[in-house]
């Protein structure tokens, strides 16, 4: 028995693309495994307040997804080239919006424009996730001003089969896990796979639209912290929001008329999620994003108007 296991684990080995030589690589394979690769498979989502199974099916040449909620109500998101189309009651998903891997594509070009100076990048294990052999990848934090992460990436294709989200080093609870249970790599799904269930009950919205340049709306964030920039900033009917990014973790802040009733000074947290509010003259200043607590405070104490810096 011995000897059959150990020639096992040899064969296993030998069948295994070589090692990609440093973190960098294994980043730009899982550039490549996001974009180029189908899957299929059954996903786990954890964030210390709520538990969710998902159904995930993708197929890479044509773009196309459909993530179908297994617990609780009925939901159910289809994205087809720039539209998407949500089955269910409330929000498509209390997980997600869209692809649940979606938000590494633009972390990944973060990291390759070299953006990502704030975590370190480091190699763990190989390990097994949902019968498939990964490599481990860890995003560590530089400070605390910001969460760090570990990836699971499927060794062949460097799709991510695993996600945690710790505050701290990585032997730290996590915050929030992302995690295949069983996955098929590689192989399309099948036609039906990736339509949607009950089309007459389905809600249509457009993802894309032309970029608009950004305009200055005059408000600042004094002091905000270490690598975080602004990105974006629109002005809506209810009133102003920014987006700042580390190009990884992002926080979105939002300032709004007050009304009538003064705005109460606010805390709350979901998992990862920190928010914070608190009253600015005649407004009313909300700030939320999957960062530490200090660093939501920092960014919501920040905030001013323009010509008063």
């Amino acid at each position: 028995m011995s000897r059959w296991i150990s020639g096992l684990i040899v064969s296993l080995v030998t069948a295994a693309p070589a090692v990609a030589a440093d973190a960098g690589e294994w980043l730009a394979r899982m550039a490549s495994g996001l974009a180029q690769t189908d899957y299929q498979g059954t996903l786990v989502y954890a964030d210390g307040t709520r538990m969710e199974t998902l159904k995930v099916f993708r197929s890479a040449h044509d773009g196309r997804e459909r993530l179908v909620v297994l617990t609780g109500a009925h939901r159910e998101i289809v994205r087809d080239g720039d539209t998407l189309i949500c089955i269910g009651e409330g929000d498509p998903t209390v997980a997600y919006e869209g692809s649940p891997l979606a938000k590494w594509v633009p972390a990944v070009d973060a990291a390759q424009a070299g953006m990502l100076t704030d975590y370190e990048l480091v190699l763990g294990g190989v390990e097994r996730v949902a019968g498939h052999v990964t490599q481990a990848l860890d995003l560590r934090a530089r400070d605390g001003l910001r969460y760090s992460y570990r990836l699971w990436l499927e060794r062949r294709t460097g799709l991510p089969l695993k996600v945690i989200v710790v505050d701290g080093d990585d032997k730290a609870a996590p915050l929030e896990q992302l995690m295949f249970t069983e996955v098929t790599v590689g192989v399309p799904p099948a036609a039906k796979d990736l339509l949607p269930s009950v089309p007459e009950f389905t809600r249509h919205f457009k993802l894309s639209s032309p970029i608009a340049p950004m305009v200055d709306l005059g408000w600042v964030v004094r002091d905000p912290p270490k690598g975080f920039m602004l990105r974006s900033q629109q002005r809506t009917a209810a009133g102003d929001h920014l987006v700042y990014s580390d190009g990884l973790a992002s926080v979105s802040i939002y300032i709004e008329p007050q009304g009538d009733k003064p705005a109460e000074a606010t805390a709350s947290r979901a998992g990862a999620v920190h928010a914070r509010s608190l009253g600015l003259g005649d407004r009313r200043v909300f700030v939320i994003g999957k960062v530490p607590a200090q660093t939501v405070e920092r960014f919501a104490r920040g905030v001013a108007a323009e010509d008063a810096r």
